[in-house]
């Protein structure tokens, strides 16, 4: 299998293909949960995109194919220009609506002129994948949680999010503590986990918060309306976004992260995929399952493993039935499998045998995925002892 590229947010996992085009049309604009461009590809298509639509005139497909090449080379306005022209001439079309959107909300901040097109998508395309994760972004930036839920319901029975995400955030909230509270980075943690709360009702006492998300006073605000008992002594509204002596700018999310850390009010998670040292602070971190924990005493390294061995789904991470390759951020996530069972290999007081199976575990995820790097540390390790 061909190695996985980055994980980041945006969008969740389910691909979504372009319309086949025509053999003169340019190639399609990827979106980045199919795969990532270099930036002379997106100027490169961006040229083509427009020279097309000049030639053949305009649709709603090459629209959206030009608008998203603009996207990725920050030309935001001629984007959302791009999406809204779409828009105007296919009105019922979902592609256009759900780019439309994405580009209101996320790159405009315009969350309010955002829910219009994305509720229409949702009406005209109930189970577009696009349309519905952005909608959930949407009420989530808004503070608006019951419709977002909603939302996260409806992307549970359109089965949006593919068994081994499924999986793996089963297993992200089956291991935590009653009433933990779990901050996760991209979308791949956070949607999943919140669609299997609302469509499950699975572990509705962990209290799942996107990091990116936090720095948006709505957001923050809204989170500790609905769950007072975690609401560290902070003042959202007047916090002012420092710089660190490190150069990192402490914006709210650090700062609620930190007061909830000093209050430990809850037990507090991090999401193995939240990439926790970007946060402009470096807090004490030790795996615990598959997720990080950073306040009060946790479980033994061979409770740890142990959810590895009996308790979690581990199964669709190295199940040849599903098509990886066309869903590189799925495959990547797959990754931190291998990195929470290493890491907890590595504890000094983990017996030989615990240690052996958790490695042998490991390896197998590595080997079937190609995490080449992975699989070399994993092998010297077993060699090792």
């Amino acid at each position: 299998m061909r190695n996985p590229g980055h994980i980041f947010l945006v969008y969740m996992t389910a691909v979504i293909a372009f319309a086949t085009p025509a053999q003169s049309q340019p190639q399609p604009v990827p979106r980045l949960v199919e795969r990532q461009l270099d930036q002379a590809s997106y100027v490169r298509l961006a040229k083509e995109w427009k020279e097309y639509i000049e030639k053949n005139g305009e649709s709603a497909d090459a629209l959206v194919n030009l608008g998203m090449a603009y996207r990725y080379t920050d030309e935001l306005e001629a984007a959302v220009n791009a999406g809204k022209r779409a828009v105007d001439l296919e009105p019922d079309n979902p592609k256009a609506l759900a780019f439309l959107g994405a580009m209101l909300s996320v790159y405009l901040g315009d969350d309010d002129g955002a829910v219009e097109p994305l509720e229409r998508c949702r009406r005209i395309a109930p189970g577009y994948e696009w349309g519905l994760t952005t909608l959930a972004t949407v009420y989530l930036r808004r503070g608006e949680w019951s419709k977002s839920e909603e939302v996260f319901k409806a992307i549970f029975e359109q089965r949006i999010i593919p068994q081994p995400l499924q999986d793996f955030a089963y297993n992200m909230l089956i291991g935590l503590p009653e009433g933990a509270v779990l901050i996760t980075g991209g979308d791949n943690d956070t949607f999943a986990p919140l669609s299997l709360q609302t469509g499950m009702k699975l572990r509705e006492d962990v209290i799942v918060l996107n990091r990116s998300l936090l720095n948006l006073p709505s957001y923050a605000k809204a989170v500790f309306v609905r769950h007072p008992s975690i609401k560290p002594d902070f003042d959202i509204d007047n916090h002012v976004v420092t710089v660190t002596p490190d150069g990192k700018a402490a914006l709210l999310a650090s700062k609620l992260i930190e007061r909830m850390m000093a209050e430990n009010k809850a037990p507090l998670f991090f999401a193995s995929s939240a990439n926790y040292e970007s946060y402009g602070f470096k807090p004490e971190a030790r795996v615990e399952g598959i997720n990080l924990r950073l306040t009060g005493k946790g479980l033994s390294a061979e409770e740890s493993s142990r959810l590895f061995f009996y308790t979690y789904r581990l199964d669709s991470a190295t199940d040849w039935n599903y098509a990886w390759s066309l869903t590189p951020t799925v495959a990547e996530a797959m990754s931190n499998y291998v990195t929470a069972m290493f890491n907890v290999a590595q504890e000094k007081e983990l017996g030989k045998e615990t240690r052996r199976r958790l490695l042998e575990k490991a390896l197998e995820i590595a080997d079937f995925h190609d995490f080449e790097r992975m699989a070399i540390y994993i092998r010297k390790a077993l060699k090792s002892k």
